[in-house]
């Protein structure tokens, strides 16, 4: 039930990206690009008050009340009828972001302790269940109900859920009773959104505007006072010595790296092939529509729902690194593939194969590798910095390669502003990803963390305790807690 209910993550992506182009011209704006930006700027803002209310209230009992939030938002989405409206109800589907964070740490919560690292793997089978069908279902529904139909989907899945989720899943026994840290959590969440805004809008309003260049300045001076604050609360959102230890702050690195591999891969590959085929001076394109283009790609999530489950395996046999690191092998494949513009059914079917074993991989791994760092007492709000950053990445890689392919344009239509591109926008879009992702297999490489088997959080040192440096110095890993203590 827990991947069930994850899946409306994936669902929202797949489902939201084909739809654009057709909201576009149903609310007459050249903005469209903020239905996907204020879902990440409303995710980075609460995910740090979520994990916190998690840590304290429960985080099934939070998971269900951001379902319904989400509900209420897809629904204000389905009966929008300005982009204005529309906006508040995908500020509202914002909230998924904490969903599927959450949905970690209650595993690692309510598992029997032998079966968590896999069980941690199995929420990613979410991940290829939806990557499956999620492309199939929203060109049935946007080319028969128009994009209004995948609004309603959303809500009609999630409200579905709702009631067996209350029933079947149990609550997790851990809490902490520490006060919340407020001016922290106010810190964070806004400043990351703030330094969102700025990277998102950077393009568009320019880099050397006064107010990129504001909001990117304010929001890193937001980041260095939560910080600083960390540092002499009384009771910080999370301790510092967790946040910029051994296990956490590598780990957050490192997936940080290979996670801008994956969304420069989700940017580059709609355009790669559904761009008609057969237009001078270019060489790729394969004009597929969407329905065609979810054919084609489908291995990729087939893949990813075997790579999943797979992962945790692995991750509890030999260590989540090595699995992350063979995450990091995949994608750098699939960045060089792509960027060799293949467009033949079977060369895109082994790039889709290829770039899902590496998704899989990359939940499954991450999703041990955060756990293992982290005390149970803090796993909600450290799940949810995590879930931060993962926000950061996806929009600077959605950024950064938009202004790649932005220098390659051969040309724009002056009726649809749809833009045609040269290339080397799509290449060079691929191998700066690969780049980017070289420096996570660097950081990989080169972390303690994750080279023992995952225990899935349940060994994981407690809150305040230098406990990777305990770990370095004996070379050994700490006992996993005894489940009746938690």
């Amino acid at each position: 039930m827990i991947i069930f209910f994850s899946e409306i993550a994936t669902f929202e992506i797949l489902m939201v990206y084909p739809a654009m182009p057709h909201m576009a011209p149903a609310f007459q704006t050249l903005n469209i690009a903020w239905v996907v930006s204020i879902v990440t700027l409303t995710g980075a803002t609460l995910m740090p008050l979520i994990g916190k209310a998690s840590d304290r209230l429960g985080k099934k009992r939070v998971i269900l009340g951001l379902a319904v939030v989400f509900v209420i938002g897809s629904i204000v989405c389905a009966t929008a009828t300005s982009f204005a409206v529309l906006l508040v109800g995908r500020a509202l589907q914002g909230v998924l972001v904490g969903i599927v964070a959450l949905s970690y740490s209650l595993v690692r919560d309510i598992m029997p302790r032998d079966f968590v690292p896999v069980a941690l793997g199995m929420v990613a089978t979410g991940i290829g269940m939806s990557a499956v069908a999620g492309p199939f279902v929203a060109g049935w529904l946007i080319d028969g109900f128009g994009f209004h139909g995948i609004f309603w989907f959303m809500a009609i899945y999630l409200a579905v859920l709702i009631p067996l989720y209350w029933a079947v899943v149990p609550e997790s026994p851990v809490r902490t009773d520490r006060p919340v840290d407020y001016l922290g959590t106010a810190l964070l969440g806004p400043g990351v959104a703030v330094l969102l805004l700025g990277i998102t809008k950077g393009s568009s309003w320019g880099w050397s505007a006064g107010s990129t260049r504001g909001l990117l300045l304010l929001g890193l001076v937001m980041l260095a006072a939560f910080v600083a604050w960390q540092r002499v609360a009384t009771h910080p959102l999370i301790d510092l010595k967790i946040l910029f230890g051994r296990k956490f702050g590598p780990t957050v690195l490192a997936v940080a790296g290979l996670g801008y591999m994956m969304n420069a891969h989700s940017l580059l590959m709609p355009t790669l092939l559904q761009t008609p085929s057969g237009i001078p001076g270019i060489s790729y394109g394969a004009g597929l529509s969407a329905t065609q283009y979810a054919l084609w790609t489908c291995p990729l999530g087939i893949a990813a729902m075997v790579a999943g489950p797979l992962g945790g395996y692995l991750a509890k046999r030999i260590g989540a690194r090595q699995v992350l690191l063979g995450s990091g092998g995949f994608f750098l494949v699939a960045m060089v593939l792509g960027s060799k513009l293949l467009t033949l059914t079977w060369q895109v079917a082994l790039l889709s194969a290829i770039a899902g074993f590496a998704v899989g991989f990359l939940h499954s791994s991450n999703a041990n590798l955060v756990q293992d760092a982290l005390p149970p007492e803090t796993s909600g709000v450290g799940t949810a910095i995590a879930g931060v950053t993962m926000q950061l990445c996806s929009a600077v890689a959605v950024t950064v390669t938009g202004v790649v392919m932005s220098h390659h344009v051969l040309s724009v239509s002056p009726k649809t502003h749809a833009v045609l591109y040269a290339d080397e926008a799509i290449s060079r879009g691929f191998l700066y990803a690969g780049a980017v992702g070289l420096v996570g297999i660097a950081v990989a490489l080169v972390m303690r963390h994750g080279r023992t088997p995952a225990s899935g959080g349940m060994g994981a040192p407690t809150a305040g305790a230098d406990a990777d440096q305990s770990e370095a110095e004996s070379g050994t890993v700490n006992a996993p807690t005894d489940m009746s203590t938690r």
